[in-house]
């Protein structure tokens, strides 16, 4: 439908808002016959004003039983007070009319704007899926990247645009934008932070992007980071960071330091060229004959660039591994750093002092001559912690002096590079390190938060520098005038096309070049089909600031994109981090309709605004869904009560929880063994082998009664026991040992994760050992059976009974060892005797249990494969396959 134009040629804007035509119904019957004659794919765009109860009464609709639609795949945004979502179908040809009709209807009905189209199975719908989801049926998978773009200032346009034309001119197709409130210079006073999930065409690697945004960003005063997508928003906590020391955790060059404190002014040492080594060997030449005391006085001297203290504390208390590289030659000074800032590693040449007790001019060491190969050490690093190289975080200028092959060949084996210079940034501060990770604002502050509890960490005997630098801002970062016109559009492509999004913008570069124009916020979704939607928010000041908007809607008519647009008022209040919330919900195989429509009506009727889907299972059955909501703080608990309700009456698993660093910041799982690792009781297999199943249960069922408490129902069934050859009925049980479904994926998963494992069982020793070597667990703890010199059971336990105040111990002292908070842990079970261990951990899931387990443990698990627990840590079946697969290994 042709867009009207006023006699200036723009866009009317007297005229009605939404540029979509109202769907009529005879057009669309015209377009479903030429589909698939049985079974085919409806997606359905619903955009609109946001509010508690918009998703509800669609999916209602959708469960009903006379239309046979199931939900194949859903999607939605919000941005400043409007959402968009889509939902994608598969129905039967018999239905879809009456249905599109239902959805229309409760569309106008709710004062929100309604859009169809129709795919068939086999269609470029289902391989999007595939390729959104990363389907196990691909043979090869495209590269798909998460890319971080910073700035301090708010968002330029003029950045966007050229973003988008570079990527556009690779082939690639944007995924995702993610532009939190909280990741707003507004807000933070640190950065403007943009995460874009991109795939990348075929051939195009992570060392060419790297390098063409970097140019992009740096004439925009931003930085970029650019990581393989591995399913979430962070690096996992496998990870490590490596420093550099001079002008990155050190806001200056320590080398010069030691040369000010011998009384040389670094300036006036000078080389042929610029190469970073040999201006070190130059300076490290001018320290011959000099005191070494004067490498101690700049240590005692020591400053730390601002945020480095917080970064290395927070990434620490995450799981992150940390270490510092230095070429400078001063290890007295990086041994320092290293016991400061708590690292694990510290690497760093030293320097020579001769028999007369002064510095050489030399490096010290056998291989004085031999270059500092610092690839080396990543990869002996890696390799010693057991970490991907891809999960290798270099910070600083590591790339300096390297050929073009050795920069290409790093950003490609290791994980992103991020560049930081202290001496060249205008207020250098380590935090927008955490920023270029993928953390978002509200996840730094409450890393402050956390760190100032106990304030005695800000006053070690190192300071943090205070730095103040004049370095000039691009003319367009700056914020509009008081009285500018906010404007919010919403675009809709048929096509995933960045070079249009790139046109789109270029009608705002004069006005933002001029002050006049800034971008407030963006969102984007890529959705069934490669449809495309994306939200913008702007601030457009001076005397006509129509102009700006007229000149967009124009080229969005030219460009063949459908646009609404509506003016803004004044920006809504940040919502509080304790009000932000993940709910989580599972269906196998594959989430109903009805399931999902009862969930959505729990949220609507305590006013609950949902704001983000993500999609967690990777199959076309779509079994799981995580939902970030906006849940007031007084409403909490009846929401947990309504989820337990609908959880029971629907048969799906529903978990419930706050977001922040808590979820993503848990480093330990326990698991209880019987009826959760394997699906038997050991102490009934070992019952079977001796004969006397039946009396064992009889004393089961008198504990179950109340008759007996753990220790006596123990007492009595291992006395039965007695006589029996202890390693051959051991070894009868652990072969025909049967595991549960999931487990070995999920343990597998969670170990590439960085996570300490553990099983602590009210069972027996030799099985738990068993199930720990299967498994690849850290730890097992179980009761131990006593045995006569000829190996002969005697009837008794040997040593403290893991009863169910000793499994919560147990759970705290492996914490312990670990250096985590009971809070970073996780605990799994079944039992009532599990119900301490769960109700201490900061996860405790009840898995298959019995009712009075399910109502003392906050999440439950009702569906027989364990590996559901991942995505109670928001973990994606694309995640933890891509996980596997980089190891080598199969998923049970």
């Amino acid at each position: 439908m042709a867009m009207e134009l006023n006699l200036s040629g723009y866009p009317a804007l007297d005229m009605k808002k939404g540029l979509e035509p109202e769907p009529e119904i005879c057009a669309l019957t015209e377009r479903r016959k030429n589909a698939a004659a049985d079974h085919g794919y409806l997606v359905v765009t619903v955009q609109g004003p946001n509010g508690p109860n918009r998703m509800a009464p669609f999916l209602s609709i959708i469960a009903r039983a006379q239309h046979q639609a199931r939900i194949v795949d859903m999607a939605q945004y919000v941005i400043e007070g409007t959402l968009v979502f889509s939902l994608m179908l598969e129905h039967s040809a018999d239905s879809s009319i009456n249905l599109i009709k239902e959805l229309v209807t409760t569309a106008r009905r709710l004062n929100l704007n309604i859009n169809f189209s129709f795919g068939s199975p086999g269609c470029a719908a289902e391989d999007y899926i595939n390729n959104r989801s990363g389907s196990k049926n691909q043979a090869v998978e495209d590269l798909t990247v998460a890319i971080e773009l910073v700035v301090r200032s708010e968002l330029p346009a003029p950045l966007l645009h050229d973003t988008f034309e570079y990527l556009a001119g690779t082939g690639s197709k944007l995924l995702e934008i993610k532009h939190r409130r909280d990741d707003r210079f507004a807000w933070n006073k640190v950065c403007t932070k943009v995460m874009l999930r991109v795939r990348c065409a075929p051939n195009v690697a992570i060392s060419e992007l790297y390098l063409n945004l970097q140019r992009i960003v740096w004439s925009h005063s931003g930085e970029a980071s650019v990581r393989e997508w591995e399913g979430m928003d962070r690096p996992n906590g496998k990870s490590l960071v490596v420093f550099g020391l001079s002008d990155v955790l050190c806001p200056y060059d320590v080398l010069d330091s030691v040369l000010m404190q011998a009384g040389i002014d670094p300036a006036t040492i000078k080389v042929g060229d610029e190469d970073g080594r040999n201006i070190a060997k130059a300076k490290v030449a001018a320290l011959r004959g000099k005191d070494p005391r004067f490498l101690q006085r700049a240590a005692e001297n020591l400053e730390f660039t601002p945020g480095a203290r917080l970064v290395c504390q927070s990434l620490k208390a995450i799981g992150f591994s940390l270490a510092v590289i230095s070429t400078s030659g001063c290890k007295l000074i990086t041994e320092r750093v290293k016991k400061e800032l708590s690292l694990d590693y510290a690497i760093s040449r030293d320097l020579e002092v001769g028999a007369d007790g002064m510095f050489t001019g030399q490096y010290a060491g056998d291989h004085k001559e031999e270059e500092f190969n610092k690839n080396d050490y990543l990869q002996l690093m890696a390799e010693r912690e057991g970490i991907d190289p891809r999960n290798v975080i270099i910070v600083g200028t590591f790339t300096q002096g390297m050929s073009e092959e050795g920069m290409r060949f790093t950003l490609d084996t290791y994980g992103p590079l991020i560049y930081f210079h202290a001496p060249t940034m205008k207020n250098p501060n380590l935090v927008t390190l955490l920023y270029l990770l993928g953390f978002s604002g509200f996840d730094v502050e409450e890393m402050q938060s956390q760190r100032a509890k106990n304030d005695q960490a800000f006053l070690e005997a190192v300071p943090e520098a205070s730095i103040t630098r004049a370095i000039s801002s691009p003319s367009y970062g700056y914020a509009p005038a008081p009285d500018s016109q906010r404007y919010l559009l919403r675009v809709r492509g048929e096509g995933n096309d960045l070079k249009s999004f790139a046109e789109l913008i270029a009608p705002l570069l004069p006005y933002c070049k001029a002050g006049r124009c800034t971008v407030e916020r963006i969102q984007q979704v890529t959705l069934m089909s490669e449809n495309a939607l994306l939200g913008l928010s702007l601030n457009v000041a001076g005397p006509d600031p129509q102009a700006a908007l007229k000149d967009i809607l124009l080229q969005s008519h030219k460009l063949g994109l459908s646009v609404d647009w509506d003016e803004q008022e004044d920006e809504q209040a940040m919502i509080p981090r304790t009000q932000q919330c993940i709910v989580t919900v599972v269906q196998r195989p594959r989430l109903e309709a009805s399931a999902l429509a009862a969930v959505f009506q729990a949220l609507a009727a305590l006013g609950v605004d949902c704001t983000r889907f993500e999609r967690l299972s990777d199959d076309q059955c779509f079994s799981a869904l995580q939902i970030t909501a906006i849940v007031p703080n007084e409403s909490q608990g009846d929401l947990r009560g309504k989820l337990v309700a609908v959880s029971k009456e629907q048969e799906v698993d529903i978990a419930f929880q706050q977001d922040g660093l808590e979820r993503w910041g848990r480093r330990m799982v326990v698991f209880d063994m019987d009826s959760t690792l394997i699906q038997q009781e050991v102490i009934d297999e070992l019952a079977k082998q001796c004969g006397v199943e039946e009396t064992v249960a009889e004393i089961t069922e008198r504990a179950m009664r109340g008759e007996l408490d753990f220790y006596q129902s123990l007492k009595e069934r291992v006395a039965l026991l007695e006589g029996h050859n202890s390693e051959k009925l051991f070894n009868s049980v652990k072969r025909n040992l049967v595991y549960t479904p999931g487990a070995l994926q999920l343990c597998r998963t969670l170990k590439r994760l960085g996570y300490k494992l553990a099983v602590i069982s009210g069972g027996f020793l030799p099985c738990a050992r068993e199930v720990q070597r299967k498994l690849g667990l850290d730890y097992a703890f179980a009761n131990t059976l006593e045995t006569d010199q000829a190996g002969q059971l005697t009837g008794k336990t040997v040593g403290a009974v893991v009863t169910p105040m000793r499994k919560q111990a147990l759970l705290a002292m492996i914490a312990q060892v670990e250096g985590c908070d009971i809070s970073q842990t996780v605990a799994v079970g079944d039992g009532s005797n599990d119900i301490p261990m769960l109700t201490s951990a900061g996860l405790g899931v009840a898995f298959c249990a019995k009712p009075k387990v399910q109502a003392a443990a906050e999440f439950r698990v009702n569906n027989k494969d364990l590996s559901t627990v991942l995505f109670l840590i928001g973990l994606s079946e694309t995640a933890a396959r891509k996980l596997l697969q980089r190891s080598g290994e199969e998923t049970d």
